[in-house]
């Protein structure tokens, strides 16, 4: 306070606004003169001597060979790696998606390796991809030592399946010869490279998890790449950085990407909090993100980006929205889906799914229209989700279909343009109207039986009172019956 006071320093927009609110100020009014004096701020500093140093902060992009300088937060998953590969020749390296595991290879491990390394993507066609980078190797037979390093390994499950078989035997082939080799792949397809027949040997005792970072990781990885470059962080910002970043590990590309655009803002030795809040911080970082993605999907490819992030929000009944782990099963695979993952915007891991951060929820105004659109819908959709997985794991019990108001309701949902139920929601809701026909047959069956066994009894009755009055007649004649009537005295009278 006493800095800004004498114009030494903006204060944070967190102290400006508490004053003004002490002092019973308009909030909104100087909420705006903050703005106004912290963008004003970053362009002198953008426009002064000495601010086109190159942040040392990656930012969404993955750390590469030359980053190693300033890699930190992962030493000890390197030395580890190092270490099998000094005892084995097949590792795997497995992580969610945002979690690192590029980063280790490219920045971590790969500067550290002596002998030839042959990285690659597998894509589509991982045998031609690999024999390309083999035959760079200048001088170095394929022979020779040299290590194999596949990242992002899960792309193969989208090869041909001919493709991927001859991939498979060439990695075990190279495993089994003078080369070493390094698998990459996201959490969620790490078990699909133990189960697959051809891999589940080499892969079976291979596997390295990258852990959460700890808080003394995440600080590192934060603070030491503006260290080294002679800058500091103000502790304030470290404090915040900190605190968006925990429990939350998709974030950290987003914070790094903040404090890049931080730096380009910032004249000095030090990276306040101001700065930081000036440029949007972690929020304008994904949403800028988000909406970049969004943008560039073709109109059906939005409306299904649109069904992906509702189903990743949990609803709060009164309280604020949070983010919601979303069950593999949930989703349909798409290219949609790979989009957001590869953007790290949506983290993929071995349970599910799920947003990168909670501010997605709030900072991305145009998830924000379509959560504040139509709740009520929304919370239909939610249970008829919660019902098809209750109902799948009951092995399709019929007791838990929907019938009578909860159907017509989840069919009113249904019916709606921009509805997209998965196949799982959709197969349910089938079983529900298919359970409702045969019950309402079965109850018209019912009725049509009950008028039937009604029809029968009247007949049998009438048919019974028909015989009753016959027999009686042949008993009693209506001649005698008149004559003992006519003598008789009561008839006389």
């Amino acid at each position: 306070m006493s800095d800004a006071a004498s114009g030494r320093k903006l204060p944070t927009r967190a102290v400006a606004l508490a004053y003004v609110r002490a002092c019973d100020g308009p909030v909104a009014e100087w909420d705006r003169r903050w703005h106004e004096a912290a963008a004003e701020l970053s362009s002198r500093r953008r426009a002064a001597p000495g601010s086109a140093a190159a942040p040392p902060y990656p930012g969404l992009a993955a750390f590469g060979a030359g980053d190693a300088g300033r890699f930190f937060g992962r030493e000890d998953v390197v030395d580890l790696l190092l270490s099998r590969l000094a005892e084995a020749r097949f590792v795997v390296v497995s992580g969610p998606s945002g979690s690192g595991v590029t980063s280790v290879l490219r920045a971590g491990l790969v500067p550290r390796v002596r002998q030839p390394v042959v990285f690659l993507r597998p894509g589509r066609r991982p045998l031609a991809e690999c024999a390309t980078r083999l035959a760079a190797l200048t001088g170095n037979p394929p022979d020779a030592g040299f290590l194999l390093v596949v990242d992002q390994f899960e792309e193969v499950f989208t090869a041909d399946a001919d493709e991927r078989a001859c991939f498979f035997a060439a990695l075990l082939r190279a495993e089994q010869a003078s080369a070493r080799v390094v698998l990459g792949v996201r959490a969620d397809f790490a078990d699909a490279c133990v189960r697959h027949p051809a891999l589940a040997e080499a892969t079976r005792n291979a596997l390295i998890p990258l852990e959460p970072l700890t808080a003394g990781q995440v600080r590192a990885a934060l603070v030491r790449p503006a260290a080294d470059a002679g800058r500091g962080l103000e502790n304030a910002l470290v404090a915040t950085l900190m605190a968006e970043v925990a429990r939350q590990p998709g974030a950290l590309p987003f914070a790094t990407e903040a404090l890049r655009r931080t730096w380009q803002a910032t004249q000095g030795v030090t990276l306040t909090l101001a700065a930081y809040e000036a440029t949007g911080g972690i929020t304008a970082a994904m949403a800028g993100a988000a909406e970049a993605v969004y943008g560039r999907l073709a109109p059906p490819e939005q409306a299904e980006a649109r069904s992906l992030f509702l189903r990743l929000a949990g609803l709060g009944d009164g309280t604020p929205d949070t983010r919601r782990l979303v069950p593999h099963a949930e989703l349909d695979p798409t290219p949609v889906v790979a989009r957001f993952v590869r953007a790290r915007l949506v983290t993929a891991g071995r349970t599910g799914l799920e947003l990168a951060h909670d501010t997605l929820l709030d900072g991305w105004p145009r998830l924000r229209s379509w959560l504040a659109a139509d709740r009520d819908a929304l919370r239909v959709h939610r249970r008829l989700t919660e019902a098809a997985a209750l109902w799948e794991a009951s092995h399709r019990e019929p007791a838990v279909l929907y019938r009578g108001r909860q159907l017509d309701e989840a069919l009113s949902w249904a019916d709606r343009a921009d509805a997209r139920p998965n196949t799982p929601e959709r197969r349910f809701l089938r079983a529900s109207v298919e359970l409702r026909a045969a019950e309402e047959m079965a109850t018209r069956r019912r009725r049509r039986l009950s008028a039937a066994t009604a029809l029968t009894a009247l007949l049998a009755a009438v048919s019974t009172a028909t015989a009753i009055r016959r027999r009686w007649a042949g008993r009693f004649p209506a001649a005698t019956v008149r004559q003992r009537t006519s003598g008789h005295p009561s008839a006389a009278g």
